[in-house]
């Protein structure tokens, strides 16, 4: 750690390390974070704006001393006003008062422009941060997912949000202040200098002894000071992560919370949801507790050192020069002042310990942050630090449609024991349809992720044909806040798509509603976001419309027919085999009832079973019965919805 005459310790300058491979590579330690902007393609503007506001905060210390100057002439002004010789009191006075106010209205107009810039600085910099993290965790390789692996890493959206932009905002503060704190300094030491006078009982320092006299009581008085209150700093920053992985942890159970809603009314769940929430809001009440502790005595002590300084430190050094005669009445009151700007300068970390103790756990949250965007960018070495990862993705001719080798998949653990595996390698031939079943819990979603690179553990060698990548869809479909043309868009740019296009296909899939349509830009309908504007079933055909207007060589469907009617399921089926005869679909179902075409022929060609821990694939004909494992009490034959309506839910109708 670096130590500092105040006491406060900052983080070491790290080593040099690899070149970064991720836009925030380069902000993994404290100084690289806080410096990355000013060494960026920005940093024309990031100094200029620096610059600009280092300027200022001179000519702020500068007006500080025209400040104390004209305070003594007034309050020499009304000192003298019936003082005999006095020919014109009320002229002295009034020319006092206008020089004081214009002084002062000079310093709050300086403040006020200072102010806008440091703004203006710290709104840039927190948007080049926000688009840094943003390109780094939404680029290839699916980084986004990927850190959320590591339970150690909470509250991803606080960490990008909140602490970006109070560690700006705090990190520009503390930089004014020191410019503040080095400029004054300078400006009242040299006016100090100049009206530094004798001190009779310090006659070797000759006239300069006022002035050592000040430096010899406030220096020390001030490091000291300032040293106390770091300390206190230093648990503040503890106590200030502490109540932001609380408020994180909170946060996030109220999103979940919302999104949820329906469920926990439907099942009766408020009271248990109820204790969850208390629950987690104690750790915020418990941590705020102890905060409120600290920046209660932190403001006590802080008041008793600013009247200590200002009313008793000021005032009785410049009192030996004026009792002796040495100085009048307004050069003392001049001086009084000048020693408090001094005093105030010296100790200026004081003022700022709350936010340097903010300022440090916001960044190292970010730090925490970006360490782990960079790490993950290594997927091999990054997952098999804790388990087994040896997954390749190779492209191969559209005519092979989608074949994979070695599958092993596990959870964490580097002796893991695989929990889905093929014993053979597995084949979906190029514009077939083969549907995944198998147990609830038998690795159906896992299966999927691994076709699309997105599985944690395990190994596998996958081949898929080149082009768009491959389309997934869950069956619980999470509506961004946006317009209704970018979901129709999916994954694309909705400004690569015609808007007859998508209100074609909108009425392809019966979302073509006029009120639809004429909402197509907007990110709401009548007011509605579209996730509460669009019911479970709509949200089904929004899926299916995004299939048709994308025709994908791979569509990976997740249980998206769930919920629906059998007549809306085979309507799906029918309008997605009829506009993309030629992609290669594999759809996990939520029942084991086969669906058909209302031609009569089956929905699917292939059959894809997980049965205890193993996968295989086979054609599917009518009648074929299901492998089933030995603990299993289903015996439920391979056939139509039609056949078996029991079998099919009816909850959500599209």
């Amino acid at each position: 750690m670096n130590a500092h005459a105040d006491g406060h310790q900052f983080p070491p300058v790290p080593p040099r390390e690899e070149a970064p491979r991720t836009p925030v590579g380069n902000m993994r330690s404290f100084w690289g974070l806080l410096t990355a902007f000013w060494r960026s393609q920005n940093r024309t503007e990031a100094w200029t704006l620096a610059i600009l506001i280092a300027g200022l905060s001179w000519f702020v210390s500068k007006v500080g001393i025209w400040i104390a100057e004209a305070a003594g002439a007034f309050e020499n002004a009304k000192a003298t006003y019936q003082t005999p010789g006095n020919l014109d009191p009320l002229g002295r006075f009034e020319t006092a008062a206008l020089a004081l106010v214009a002084m002062v209205t000079l310093s709050v107009l300086t403040v006020a422009t200072r102010h806008y810039f440091s703004q203006t600085l710290q709104r840039k910099w927190r948007a080049w941060l926000n688009a840094q993290f943003t390109e780094a965790t939404l680029g290839e390789g699916h980084t986004i997912l990927k850190i959320q692996s590591n339970p150690t890493l909470d509250s991803l959206d606080q960490r990008q949000q909140e602490c970006l932009k109070t560690l700006t905002g705090n990190a520009i503060g503390l930089a004014m202040g020191v410019l503040t704190v080095l400029t004054s300094a300078w400006e009242v030491s040299r006016k100090l200098w100049q009206i530094s006078t004798p001190v009779s009982q310090l006659p070797a320092l000759g006239t300069d002894a006022s002035f050592v006299l000040t430096l010899g009581v406030i220096v020390p008085f001030a490091v000291l000071c300032t040293w106390g209150f770091a300390r206190i700093g230093n648990v503040m920053r503890g106590v200030n992560k502490t109540f932001m992985e609380a408020e994180g942890a909170f946060r996030s159970e109220l999103n979940t919370m919302f999104r949820r809603a329906g469920q926990i009314t439907a099942t009766a769940g408020e009271r248990v949801q109820k204790k969850v929430n208390r629950t987690l809001y104690a750790d915020i009440d418990h941590v705020w507790h102890r905060n409120n502790v600290l920046q209660a005595g932190f403001m006590g002590l802080h008041d008793f050192y600013t009247m200590v300084s200002f009313q008793v430190v000021a005032s009785v050094l410049a009192l030996p020069a004026y009792a002796q005669g040495a100085i009048d009445f307004q050069t003392y009151i001049t001086t009084a002042a000048l020693v408090g700007q001094l005093t105030n300068g010296f100790s200026w970390l004081i003022d700022v310990t709350p936010a340097l103790a903010a300022l440090k756990a916001d960044v190292e949250r970010v730090n925490e942050y970006a360490q782990e965007v960079e790490k993950v960018q290594d997927t091999r070495a990054y997952f098999q630090a804790t388990g087994i990862h040896d997954f390749t993705y190779r492209l191969h001719p559209p005519s092979q449609g989608i074949r994979v080798r070695g599958l092993e998949l596990m959870h964490e653990g580097l002796t893991a024991q695989p929990f889905l595996r093929a014993p053979a390698d597995l084949h979906f031939p190029a514009g077939t349809w083969t549907a995944l079943v198998g147990t609830s819990g038998g690795g159906k979603t896992s299966f999927l992720n691994a076709l699309m690179g997105q599985e944690d553990y395990g190994r596998a060698e996958v081949f898929l044909p080149p082009g768009r990548k491959p389309f997934y869809a869950a069956q619980a479909m999470r509506i961004p806040d946006t317009t209704l043309k970018q979901l129709v868009a999916g994954p694309e740019d909705e400004e690569d798509f015609a808007d007859t296009d998508i209100a074609a296909v909108l009425a392809e899939t019966g979302l073509g509603f006029p009120e639809f349509l004429r909402c197509l830009h907007e990110k709401n309908c009548h007011g509605r976001p579209w996730d509460r504007a669009l019911s479970g079933g709509q949200k089904k055909r929004l899926i299916l419309a995004q299939l048709l207007l994308l025709r994908p060589e791979v569509a990976l469907l997740d249980e998206v027919t769930a919920g629906l009617d059998p007549g809306a399921q085979t309507e799906f089926y029918d309008v997605l085999k009829r506009h993309c005869p030629t992609t290669t679909v594999i759809s996990s179902i939520h029942n084991r009832a086969m669906p058909f075409h209302a031609s009569g022929a089956p929905v699917y060609q292939f059959v894809a079973e997980i049965d205890d821990g193993l996968i295989s694939v086979r054609r599917f004909h009518a009648g074929a019965r299901l492998h089933l494992s030995p603990s299993a009490t289903e015996t439920t034959t391979l056939t139509t919805l039609t056949r078996h309506p029991e079998h099919a839910p009816h909850d959500d109708p599209a």
